[in-house]
């Protein structure tokens, strides 16, 4: 029995060590996402952003979500939390305005990238997080990233804790 209980162990460490690696959506994860979501706006923009806040599995996958906000205005009409918000508005815990710099660089013609920095999920810690986007008539979408996604330990990309 002792035998059977040791490879069981050693298993389900494997398998935990798995599942936490793939807590988190990669770059490449997120691009992909990314991909679907504009083709999804091309087709409909309203039903699209009905879906993406809707949680529509299709537009979410972990920690990965579709965001859009309006390019003139600035609000976002697609997001988790900030539906209404403007996108200027957003600083990282350093007061780096990175949301005028997601503004700023989204294109039509290609990928753009905006790296800053998040609060990282249950910690007090800031880690880099990549925003990937891309302008699509009137809106700009976008998809982040952390940096971390595992194995390892985020706290080798603390860059601090909250000012809070």
């Amino acid at each position: 029995m002792t035998h059977l209980t040791v490879p069981a162990m050693v298993t389900a460490l494997l398998l935990s060590h798995n599942a936490l690696a793939e807590e988190f959506g990669t770059f490449e994860e997120a691009r992909e996402l990314l991909n679907r979501a504009t083709a999804a706006v091309k087709a409909d923009k309203q039903q699209a952003f009905e879906k993406f806040n809707g949680n529509d599995p299709r537009y979410r996958d972990r920690d990965l979500f579709v965001f859009c906000f309006d390019a003139m205005q600035g609000r976002f009409v697609a997001h988790e939390a900030m539906v209404s918000h403007n996108v200027r508005d957003l600083r990282d815990y350093r007061g780096k305005p990175y949301g005028e710099s997601m503004l700023a660089v989204a294109d039509e013609t290609r990928v753009t990238e905006v790296t800053y920095l998040a609060p990282f999920p249950g910690t007090t810690s800031h880690v880099p997080k990549r925003a990937f986007l891309k302008r699509i008539d009137d809106y700009v979408c976008g998809v982040s990233a952390y940096l971390y996604n595992g194995p390892g330990s985020p706290s080798e990309y603390v860059i601090g804790p909250s000012p809070h």
